[in-house]
């Protein structure tokens, strides 16, 4: 199993160059699943640097999804467990996991014109009349549910693509940007715990009324308009939010 060390004669900052070994190492599954990953002491003996450097890298790792933390038990790898970083741009989940080496696949499960709901149009500022393009997608992870989400966008009638073109994009947002140059800037997450409705519990293959964790977020266009809402709901034996809180 190879070992890497630090080039202490490189312009790249020793912190970084930490992480980047770290990452490989995660990467050809080195660190054992469900067991603490190295300790600050560990690497610091194992690099010969101060705490300093290595607190950066690990932050990093955390806010980059890569490991994550639990006090007083230590540091963990994501091999088994996805962890959602803060910092992960919309639609970008399919595409995280798989740079992170996991086997994520996802399922275009419907796309069609609906008329908004009751608590669409609230959102959304709809009339009952008026039409949004929903989408349904299924993520798996290693062949298993991971995440249903479904997403709603007050967008011209005429953006209306198919399946195999949602797939290859591996996001709607994608194909918003590309064909009517409208780019989904960010977005306003609400997340709450739940328990699986019936449809929830059918899509996602576990009971009704399993633990479940849901994220609503509205989206917004770059001029900060209101453009869409997305439901997400997650298995939340299989999931992992890490966020960062500042004092």
């Amino acid at each position: 199993m190879k070992k890497y060390t630090i080039d202490r004669s490189s312009s790249v900052p020793i912190y970084k160059q930490i992480k980047e070994i770290l990452i490989k190492e995660l990467q050809a599954a080195e660190g054992v699943t469900g067991r603490p990953f190295s300790t600050e002491q560990e690497l610091v003996q194992r690099f010969h640097v101060s705490r300093a450097p290595v607190r950066q890298a690990l932050k990093e790792l955390a806010n980059e999804g890569y490991v994550y933390r639990e006090r007083a038990k230590g540091t963990f790898p994501v091999q088994a467990l996805p962890v959602r970083p803060q910092g992960l741009e919309l639609g970008g989940l399919v595409g995280f996991l798989r740079d992170q080496g996991l086997e994520c696949t996802s399922k275009i499960l419907s796309v069609d014109r609906v008329l908004p709901t009751e608590k669409l149009c609230a959102i959304l500022g709809l009339e009952p009349s008026d039409t949004v393009l929903r989408t349904s997608r299924l993520i798996l992870l290693k062949g298993k549910p991971l995440v249903w989400t479904q997403t709603y966008l007050a967008v011209s009638e005429d953006f209306l693509p198919n399946a195999q073109e949602l797939e290859e994009a591996e996001s709607v947002f994608v194909l918003l940007e590309r064909e009517q140059g409208i780019f989904i800037s960010r977005g306003d997450h609400l997340i709450c715990a739940s328990g699986a409705n019936a449809m929830e519990a059918e899509i996602l293959g576990i009971n009704s009324g399993d633990p479940a964790l849901i994220i609503e977020t509205k989206l917004y266009s770059r001029n900060d308009r209101l453009i869409g809402w997305r439901r997400a709901v997650h298995i939340a034996d299989d999931y992992k939010f890490s966020f960062t809180v500042n004092r």
